[in-house]
């Protein structure tokens, strides 16, 4: 069986701002987030750009220990997938089910790019 490299990123910064890219596999049209990062034999997969944002589906605050607390949600975007990722919200606010977040660069611990949600201005409480 062939596998191979799927060779796209999953986000990409254009004019708007950051953008989340899923992918679509070509023969049943089925969106995933994040992209495979390999196909198997015959599968085939393009990039879609998911948006540059969606609304607060859920979220939590994680407190682990001694280190800072940090929020995780769900984002629902138009094309129908959930996305998870780290909150960035503003010091001392906190986020809402239903607020309207935008995707913004960060960075993960060991230094790889990576992304997360922030809230649109005017939407952070």
């Amino acid at each position: 069986m062939e596998i191979t490299k799927y060779p796209e990123a999953h986000l990409r910064k254009d004019a708007d701002g950051m953008t989340l890219l899923g992918a679509r596999y070509r023969d049943t049209g089925a969106l995933r987030f994040p992209p495979p990062e390999f196909l198997q034999a015959g599968e085939a997969a393009e990039p879609i750009a998911m948006g540059a944002g969606g609304r607060l589906y859920t979220f939590t605050t994680v407190y682990p220990g001694k280190a800072p607390a940090y929020a995780l949600g769900m984002v629902d975007f138009d094309n129908g997938l959930r996305v998870f990722g780290r909150l960035a919200w503003p010091e001392g606010a906190e986020p809402a089910i239903g607020d309207a977040v935008c995707v913004v660069a960060s960075t993960l611990p060991d230094g790889t790019p990576d992304y997360a949600f922030a809230p649109l201005k005017g939407d952070a409480a």
